[in-house]
């Protein structure tokens, strides 16, 4: 799960308990403050919604609020709605979902409010909390955002008393929930909800076990810790290419002389390849080709060639769907931790926290474990302090990313105090972060 930080002129109070389930926050009432407090931050976490294939399809996103006082008058429909709508302009829709669906709670004054029609429809799932369907006009409402090309969806349990024939008539996604039903019971139920043409997502998917027992009943998407944390490892044999890398790594970040570099990339014909690509790419703003690979060493520098070749170790890795989805959180874990570090660090500390961050899930994405694979790299100390034990001045800044992903929002903000950084500004980082990632991953 990746967070986004951003500012927001709105102003409501939310719990900072970030154990609470999705649905459960998504429900909570929206509260304004007084508006003398300094100007919040919205953390928006981003979870994968993924496919039969592990491919990710959509991001459910859930804006929450730190930094506001406590009890004030909830806000109206109307606030509601534009806060929802202010933050996804803010950050801006393309950065939260690249190319993918956006899933979000949606609370039933919303649903209620015509504002409601300020979200781009083409671009969202809402999902409706259950008790929205309480009362006739509830249900009339729901086929109203229907008929307007909006997607709801429903969870649909063995605890609430929604029919069949309701469901169909209210929603194009039904959700089921391993965490509330146990599989018999879902696929009971589901067997004619799929006759009906719905969509069907499964939240809770948290095991590869849980994973490969729903996908034998082919619903369309899945949604849990299962996509967002490593698989069991099994040792494997790192390939010679990759390797090559490694070695030429090494003798980067202990800043080799030119030669040794040089020779060492001679001895791979598809590593030069790469690298003159690279050099010569209108992205590097070059105004002549460079054709020599010491003139490109020369030209990148240590720095920034570390970070190239740090991407460039996942390089033709044969990658499982659901390791791309970790592969994705690497390269931004790398560029976030780099950018927090560039606020108050000297430079060179900020590039050493790309590949704190880029490496911290080295061991996931080789098959090997983590300890082993660093043996292979020869970190600096410092580095690999913070990769493996979470220890010295580097921890801090990656701890602070993994707080962004797994909901931790009270932690993140303490993070953020101890470094001495403005949420604001991590918000804006954090952004950033995604904006590059989607960018390297073209």
């Amino acid at each position: 799960m990746h967070w986004a930080l951003i500012p927001s002129a709105f102003r409501h109070a939310a719990d900072s308990d970030s154990h609470q389930p999705a649905q459960a926050l998504a429900n909570e009432p929206i509260r304004a403050h007084d508006t003398t407090v300094i100007q919040d931050t919205l953390f928006i976490p981003r979870q994968s919604i993924c496919d039969a294939t592990e491919t990710v399809c959509a991001y459910q996103l859930l804006i929450r609020q730190a930094g506001t006082l406590e009890a004030s008058p909830p806000l109206t429909a109307e606030q509601s709605a534009h806060l929802i709508v202010n933050t996804l302009n803010t950050m801006g829709v393309h950065t939260a979902l690249g190319n993918r669906l956006g899933w979000i709670n949606v609370p039933d004054r919303v649903l209620h409010s015509d504002l409601v029609n300020l979200l781009p429809y083409a671009n969202f799932i809402l999902e409706a909390p259950n008790r929205f369907l309480n009362t006739p006009e509830d249900e009339a409402r729901c086929m109203q955002l229907l008929k307007q090309g909006y997607a709801l969806a429903h969870v649909c349990s063995s605890g609430n008393d929604i029919e069949m024939e309701q469901l169909n008539r209210v929603a194009k996604v039904v959700i089921y929930d391993l965490a509330q039903d146990d599989l018999p019971w879902i696929i009971k139920r589901d067997h004619g909800l799929k006759q009906l043409g719905m969509k069907r997502l499964v939240r809770n998917v948290n095991t590869r076990a849980d994973f490969d027992a729903c996908k034998v009943f082919g619903f369309d998407w899945y949604q849990g810790l299962f996509f967002a944390k490593a698989d069991t490892l099994a040792s494997k044999h790192v390939d010679a290419s990759r390797l090559r890398v490694m070695e030429i790594f090494n003798l980067v970040m202990n800043k080799a002389d030119i030669e040794f570099i040089e020779d060492a990339f001679k001895h791979d014909v598809a590593l030069c390849y790469s690298l003159l690509c690279y050099i010569n790419s209108v992205g590097t703003g070059m105004q002549y080709k460079v054709a020599s690979i010491r003139n490109a060493i020369m030209l990148l520098g240590y720095d920034f060639l570390w970070r190239w070749l740090s991407l460039l170790v996942y390089a033709g890795i044969d990658l499982s769907a659901g390791q791309r989805v970790l592969l994705n959180t690497a390269i931004i874990r790398g560029r976030l931790t780099e950018l927090l570090g560039q606020i108050n660090l000297p430079k060179k500390e900020a590039n050493a926290l790309f590949v704190v961050g880029n490496f911290s899930l080295l061991d996931a994405l080789l098959g090997i474990p983590m300890a082993q694979a660093l043996q292979r790299i020869h970190l600096p100390e410092a580095i690999a302090k913070a990769i493996l034990n979470h220890e010295g001045k580097y921890a801090p800044y990656l701890d602070l990313a993994l707080a962004f992903e797994s909901n931790q929002l009270a932690h993140a903000v303490r993070l953020c105090q101890q470094l001495q950084i403005d949420p604001t500004r991590a918000s804006q980082a954090h952004l950033e972060a995604i904006a590059w990632a989607n960018q390297v991953a073209k």
